[in-house]
């Protein structure tokens, strides 16, 4: 038999073994190069030294091998594609639950990010706050499921959300325009705080600050703006009416605010934070209070909610406070000052 007509028919063999193996991720060219060419390199050599049955058995082995071989390689190579990362943790209460398969619950222990894909439900005396990875705070309130589909935007499925995206320019420069889409449509918004909630047939906008648009799968678009409440149910036009952006119905989101570092900060952008969690507004009833308050320095940070902190910080500072409707009013101590 012709040698080089052997070889060639025996390389043809190889080829065709390769074609029938089952389908697996394909190995960097270079690897399986290699691997083919130490494979054919044997078999040269052996055609040489033993006989044609022995060749035959040689071959399978080391096809065999080469099989092996390029799959084992395959096999050593991590996946880099890991799921994306779209917000850290930073204050949790009561049960919070994973949402798996068939929509069964798993309680979340000991974590402290949330991924993409990833389906998060509160019990009834749940709540959980997430340093947004865009840029902002993303808070979920107790009985409600919400589905983080990416980076830029979540799924409600049903119980309400808030979201504070810092302001209109800390939005434009970071990318935290959060979308969050509803059974009933897509809420967007620039430089906001708001809630939304996911009540039955109802899509229900709450605006504490900057403008809302929401997308209604079965109505025209809709803007709400700073002060404005906008219901959607069912495929009926949009409703808003005026509301205070304080109060019981923002309760809940000031219990979840993260504890901020206040170290070397001062007081006045303190108050300026709490101002801002809580919906009301700041008022320094003399010049020489809010003079006080941009001098003074505090220490360290202290976890729990903003109304409370303000007492803790206000006791120890020259200043007084009153809470008077919706306003924070700030004066000296006279007191201390006689």
């Amino acid at each position: 038999m012709n040698r080089t007509s052997d070889m060639r028919r025996t390389e043809d063999a190889v080829e065709a073994l390769l074609e029938k193996a089952a389908p697996r991720p394909a190995p960097p060219a270079a690897d399986e190069r290699v691997v083919r060419e130490a494979v054919m390199a044997e078999w040269r050599a052996a055609t040489g030294r033993v006989a044609q049955r022995k060749r035959m058995t040689w071959f399978a082995v080391a096809a065999t091998v080469l099989l092996g071989t390029v799959i084992g390689l395959n096999s050593l190579r991590v996946d880099s594609t890991l799921p994306e990362q779209v917000a850290t943790i930073d204050t949790d209460r009561g049960s919070i639950f994973l949402v798996g398969e068939r929509s069964l619950l798993q309680e979340m222990s000991a974590l402290s990010a949330v991924y993409a894909g990833q389906v998060i439900e509160t019990g009834d005396d749940g709540g959980l706050s997430l340093a947004w990875g865009g840029g902002g705070s993303l808070r979920i309130d107790k009985k409600t499921r919400v589905e983080f589909t990416s980076g830029t935007s979540v799924y409600l499925r049903f119980g309400q959300i808030y979201f504070d995206s810092g302001s209109a320019a800390v939005a434009a420069i970071t990318g935290s325009a959060l979308e969050i889409d509803t059974d009933h449509g897509r809420v967007r918004h620039l430089g906001t705080q708001y809630m939304t909630t996911v009540e039955g047939q109802d899509l229900i906008v709450r605006v504490r600050e900057g403008r809302v648009s929401v997308d209604g799968n079965l109505a025209a678009e809709a803007v709400a703006w700073a002060g404005q409440q906008m219901t959607i149910s069912g495929g009926a036009r949009a409703e808003t009416l005026s509301i205070d952006g304080y109060g019981a119905i923002w309760a809940w989101v000031e219990a979840l605010a993260p504890a901020a570092d206040m170290q070397g900060r001062s007081t006045y952008e303190f108050l300026q934070r709490v101002s801002r969690e809580t919906g009301l507004a700041l008022d320094f009833e003399t010049p020489e209070a809010e003079a006080e308050a941009r001098s003074g320095v505090l220490v360290g940070s202290i976890d729990t909610d903003p109304r409370s902190e303000l007492a803790l910080r206000m006791a120890g500072e020259d200043l007084d406070y009153r809470i008077d409707g919706g306003t924070i009013y700030v004066s000296i101590d006279r007191d201390d000052n006689p």
